[in-house]
């Protein structure tokens, strides 16, 4: 715990607007993380089931198993369903809406990670220049009886900002790529489970 405290204070100044992208880019991962594990359900198996009703007749009991499922594919065949009896037209343009805003819905503070990753090894640089221009300063007014710690505080603050920033950015890469990986593969289902159901329910109403 000392030697934490140590290296926040022979980082400087540059240290605390990264520890607060930091804790930011945690919040965003744990939150989206969990957004994620909500509304994972077995696409298969749901859709499966969903086919089932209807071609049952069973439709109000489809909408409100859809309606009380999580996830976006449950929201996108309970919007289909809701035009039941209307023309593909319709159908396909409620399952836009609904595609369009569940893709929203996966993607909110995506951007505030990548953003992130891509600001902080800046900040560190920063408060590796600022460093250095310290350091060049206290060459300047102690030459020439330089002592060995006032060169030592320029040479810390530039490390530990630079290894501070890197230490957050690598992360957040990775956490981007995994929660956008993760965003691809809903909204693959999405698409599987907007084609099955409209073709479905234009076939059910053919019939």
């Amino acid at each position: 715990m000392m030697l934490f405290f140590d290296f926040w204070e022979k980082g400087g100044f540059f240290v605390y607007p990264l520890l607060f992208c930091a804790l930011v880019s945690i919040w965003v991962f744990v939150q989206r993380y969990f957004h994620f594990w909500r509304a994972t359900i077995d696409t298969r198996e749901f859709t499966s089931g969903i086919r089932n009703l209807v071609k049952a007749n069973r439709i109000s009991e489809a909408v409100s198993l859809c309606a009380t499922t999580p996830g976006p594919v449950a929201a996108i065949l309970h919007s289909a369903l809701l035009c039941y009896g209307e023309s593909r037209a319709q159908i396909l343009e409620a399952l836009d809406r609904t595609a369009q805003l569940e893709i929203n819905r996966l993607d909110h503070n995506l951007s505030i990670l990548a953003s992130l990753a891509r600001i902080t090894p800046l900040i560190g640089l920063l408060g590796t220049i600022a460093g250095v221009m310290n350091l060049f300063y206290t060459i300047q007014i102690e030459s020439p009886f330089v002592q060995q710690a006032s060169v030592a505080k320029g040479l810390w603050q530039a490390l530990i900002t630079t290894a501070l920033g890197l230490l957050i950015a690598i992360p957040d890469h990775f956490a981007f790529d995994y929660l956008t990986s993760r965003v691809r593969h809903f909204t693959d289902d999405m698409s599987l489970a907007s084609s099955e159901i409209t073709e479905l329910l234009l076939e059910k109403e053919n019939a």
